[in-house]
């Protein structure tokens, strides 16, 4: 039976613009968030985007928005959260318990001071990028805000929610 070969054959990547953002409060609030500030309506995904790693196992939750005027999907995701350990836990105690143990996680390794992570997938050239980080910098709880430098993550699978 003969092999064949696909020679010259590139996946194209969909272009997407990240942004980071800074704040100390929960997903669910900074949707609320930026809903109210973006006139926009973030709702979370049936789908948890999971993480599986040697040592944990971790649910981000995703929330989504489809802006029809730029026809582009908006996903906010934390970039912190926190993962079940998959390591075994020794219990000393008189009865064996297993408790699963939380262990903070983050999604994005190289940008792990970010609390929040905005992906737009649209091209830079096409989208008013500078309105956004602008507004959104507006928001009483959000620290700061700016573009994140997508040539610099390694696991670029992680921000694939479809």
């Amino acid at each position: 039976m003969a092999v064949h070969k696909l020679t010259d054959w590139e996946l194209e990547e969909e272009p997407f613009i990240l942004i980071a953002i800074h704040s100390t409060i929960e997903p669910y609030r900074m949707a609320y968030l930026l809903n109210k500030f973006l006139q926009i309506n973030f709702a979370r995904t049936a789908v948890d985007q999971d993480i599986i790693e040697p040592a944990y196992t971790a649910n981000y939750p995703v929330y989504k928005h489809f802006d029809k005027e730029q026809n582009a999907p908006f996903y906010l995701i934390p970039n912190k959260y926190w993962g079940i350990s998959n390591e075994e836990s020794v219990s000393l105690s008189l009865f064996d318990q297993t408790d699963a143990t939380q262990v903070k996680t983050v999604l994005i390794k190289e940008y792990g001071t970010v609390d929040f992570l905005l992906k737009i997938e649209k091209e830079e050239d096409f989208f008013p990028l500078k309105k956004l980080i602008n507004t959104l910098g507006e928001i009483p709880q959000v620290i700061s805000v700016y573009p994140v430098d997508t040539f610099k993550i390694k696991q670029q699978d992680y921000l694939i929610f479809e």
